[in-house]
């Protein structure tokens, strides 16, 4: 019999990532005016900008307006689904699940509220790929680590499942065995 897993605690897991998320993106919204940068390390390496993103995460803009909305909030209901399996059977992937599910309400909440997303996070990491990071915000950072983790997941150890052990209640018959004197075969005798 499986051990059922309680998965409050991933909801709830859900639940502060999105208050983090929400609370942050409002106090943008009140305290920093719109395309306005506030510096936190040095001039330019982290800075606050205020940025309302009309699409998809980290300013990628081809695809907007309801069928994002409908994307976004289809996928909430079905990542809600499958965490709720994988957190009742213990499956390690349910740790980018969770974060992709914050992911995807948070941002989801500001199209239906404000019909677009407010992005605030503005860093200067290394040039890998680009010179600047697009302006992102927690709800973006959930589902980046979350692909990030998935990966890791996925390359390093979700395919090593360890082997089941053999039941220790099943006895295996040696050919040199006897049976009881009912079941051999050949005559019986007095003595046995």
């Amino acid at each position: 019999m499986t051990h059922r897993r309680s998965v409050w605690p991933w909801y709830a897991g859900v639940a502060g990532l999105l208050i983090l998320d929400q609370v942050t993106k409002a106090l943008v919204r009140r305290h920093l005016p719109l395309h306005h940068s506030l510096p936190v390390i040095g001039d330019d390496f982290l800075r606050l900008t205020h940025v309302q993103n009309p699409g998809i995460a980290f300013g990628v803009d081809f695809v907007s307006g309801w069928p994002l909305l409908v994307f976004g909030w289809t996928a909430a209901a079905v990542l809600t689904y499958y965490l709720y399996r994988l957190a009742r059977r213990g499956d390690v992937i349910r740790w980018p699940v969770m974060l992709f599910l914050a992911g995807a309400v948070g941002n989801s909440i500001d199209r239906s509220l404000f019909g677009q997303v407010t992005d605030f996070v503005d860093a200067d990491f290394p040039d890998l790929i680009m010179t600047r990071w697009a302006v992102f915000n927690v709800a973006d950072a959930c589902v980046t680590v979350g692909i990030v983790l998935l990966l890791v997941l996925v390359l390093f150890s979700h395919g090593k499942r360890p082997k089941p052990a053999a039941d220790s209640h099943v006895e295996v018959s040696s050919p040199t065995q006897t049976l009881p004197a009912d079941h051999r075969t050949g005559p019986t005798t007095a003595a046995d």
